[in-house]
């Protein structure tokens, strides 16, 4: 089942639609931007094949430019806006009456830093399943110990994803070189 009641902090086994999920939230939000969007990606633990994730489908809308957006639009198709306190990139969520959350979609500038972060790690742990394997461990680990506190099973992946981010960038800068 996808979506996480506000407030709540628990992962899911990994579930075979979640691409799929993935793809129709896509479309809609190609709709709603357009040729304003560079790129629209499947991105977090959901897009990671095989492991347990919080059961959120996160997607990544890169745009050249973060003026004029059509977020009238966005808003008709049911998103509301919400905060990040990670980033200053726009956030908005899909959520039920009830406060379940069922998806994310970041919108941020295309070819940035934060772009390559999340488009890189998901492409690394996707080649590295070793590597899917140890981040889903940790995720298990301080869902376990952060007695359903957001910011501190946030807080608790910082240093893990600081060394793997830097992997995975060097994974990206590498890939198709012979």
């Amino acid at each position: 089942m996808t979506g996480l009641k506000r407030g709540t902090v628990s992962i899911s086994p990994h579930d075979p639609d979640w691409p799929r999920q993935a793809r129709e939230t896509i479309s809609i939000l190609l709709e709603v931007f357009g040729d304003r969007a560079e790129d629209i990606q499947h991105i977090g633990s959901t897009a990671i094949e095989g492991i347990q994730a919080k059961p959120i489908i996160d997607i990544a809308v890169g745009v050249l430019n973060m003026e004029g957006l059509p977020i009238d639009r966005l808003l008709e198709r049911g998103f509301q806006e919400s905060y990040n306190r990670f980033s200053s990139n726009l956030l908005y969520v899909l959520e039920t009456d009830d406060k379940i959350r069922t998806h994310q979609v970041h919108i941020l500038p295309y070819d940035s830093l934060q772009w390559h972060n999340y488009v890189d790690l998901r492409d690394y742990m996707n080649a590295f399943p070793e590597k899917a394997k140890e981040y889903e461990e940790l995720k298990i680990r301080l869902v376990k110990e952060c007695n359903n506190v957001q910011t501190a099973y946030t807080d608790g992946k910082h240093d893990y994803m600081e060394r793997t981010l830097a992997k995975a960038r060097e994974y990206a800068k590498n890939r198709g070189k012979v």
